[in-house]
């Protein structure tokens, strides 16, 4: 290896002081650090708690997710509901739990193990038996409208509204089930995945009727949320961000409808599953995603 070097001139070699960062002066040494050092220990009691949950079915152990602690029956009807222990509420038969533990009783006819074996990453998840690709039209199976696009966007805008005195901007994820008149339920936990879960678990067992509504989420659309939201009945998942590949995939297979970017001027649908009344503008979809900007 060599190294190259060169002469300089006493000249250039010279700082000049005027290309010099700013040196910091008495007096701001004086008004204490740029940065402030935080009382962790009276913060301790505002800051989020994340606990592993033992999830039990039919006695045996089938996960523990780590999450906020709030709601844990509900999140763990939620987990084995998109993991696909059960079809609908009616299978679970007994739920007992503790701030750390949740027992679920199932009689759902679904193979126990293969969906222990999937949840924990140990086999590949089977695809869902909702349309083969080699039976898919081009054209969309026939949907029911059940808000409008206005709707959907001053929901989506209400829902966020709510996020953000609930601690969006502390980081927290929410998931939100609406109508177009009203906010039936808000879950949040650090990531959206576990607060979608909870809101399945509130949903599915209260028989909520959710063919008339929409889930709206705080973050990237995956593909096990918009599965979740199919199987459940919810016929439109809205984000104020994009959706996975794999996302999209499953809600063409589904007629699923997926707003994306639902707070941004580039939002659109990303699918259109025939569940919106009206004529949004879609072009902003067709831009390149790289080049999205959030709004100030």
């Amino acid at each position: 290896m060599s190294i190259h070097t060169s002469r300089v001139s006493p000249e250039r070699a010279t700082p000049n002081p005027s290309s010099l960062p700013d040196q910091p002066t008495r007096s701001s040494a004086a008004r204490g650090p740029l940065l402030p050092r935080l009382d962790v220990q009276k913060l301790k009691r505002h800051l989020p708690e994340c606990r592993r949950i033992r999830i039990e079915i039919n006695g045996v152990l089938a996960g523990a997710p780590v999450v906020v602690p709030d709601a844990v029956s509900e999140f763990a009807i939620g987990w084995a509901f998109v993991h696909r222990f059960f079809l609908n509420s009616d299978h679970i038969t007994r739920v007992s739990s503790t701030a750390s533990y949740v027992s679920l009783m199932i009689d759902s006819g679904v193979d126990l193990d293969r969906a222990r074996y999937e949840a924990i990453g140990w086999v590949p998840r089977q695809d869902l038996e909702v349309q083969a690709t080699s039976e898919r039209s081009s054209r969309p199976p026939r949907a029911v409208t059940v808000m409008t696009e206005m709707d959907a966007i001053s929901t989506c805008h209400r829902s966020f509204e709510r996020f953000e005195l609930d601690g969006a901007r502390a980081g927290y994820q929410h998931v939100a089930l609406v109508t177009a008149d009203d906010i039936l339920c808000i879950a949040r936990d650090v990531v959206s995945e576990a607060a979608a879960a909870k809101v399945f678990g509130w949903a599915l067992p209260n028989n909520v009727d959710c063919t008339a509504s929409m889930l709206v989420v705080r973050g990237i659309l995956d593909v096990l949320m918009v599965e979740s939201a199919a199987r459940a009945g919810i016929p439109i998942v809205a984000s104020d961000a994009v959706p996975t590949a794999a996302a999209i995939d499953a809600a063409e297979a589904s007629c699923t409808t997926i707003l994306g970017l639902a707070r941004s001027h580039r939002r659109g649908l990303f699918v259109d599953g025939g569940h919106l009344g009206g004529d949004m503008v879609a072009s902003s979809v067709n831009n390149d995603l790289n080049d999205i900007e959030p709004d100030s």
